[in-house]
């Protein structure tokens, strides 16, 4: 399960999806168990729940498993950078009627950014303008 194809989803996330996503983003190859074990302690979903939910989300293209041994092992089909990226195109299509300067406007007066934060964007947007 090494090489990773590029896809894209053609809807986005449940948050319960997106919430084991971020697992899997951040532990790579894993299983259900491993899945189960690194969700918050406070999220109790049982391990057929999270199967389930793991399941779906290879149906959506979103992950492909390989059986390995006693256990199936997953790995994410999407990177969690195309996702954001997937995520805020919708956004901007579908919340800011295709308008990215309204959805960076509602970011910077709706969010709590540090000073440090609005320094970094800044900085991302002169190097942006250089180009």
């Amino acid at each position: 399960m090494a090489q990773r194809k590029r896809i894209k989803l053609e809807k986005l996330l449940t948050e319960v999806e997106l919430e084991i996503m971020n697992v899997v983003w951040g532990l790579g190859e894993c299983t259900v168990k491993g899945v189960q074990d690194a969700l918050p302690k406070d999220r109790d979903l049982a391990y057929t729940s999270v199967a389930t939910m793991m399941k779906i989300l290879e149906q959506k293209g979103a992950l492909k498993s390989a059986k390995q041994e006693r256990a199936h092992t997953y790995l994410s089909l999407i990177s969690r950078a195309e996702y954001e990226a997937m995520s805020l195109q919708h956004l901007k299509t579908n919340v800011f009627r295709g308008d990215p300067t309204s959805m960076v406007m509602r970011l910077l007066n709706e969010t709590d950014i540090s000073q440090k934060e609005m320094e970094t964007i800044r900085s991302l947007i002169e190097e942006r303008l250089k180009d």
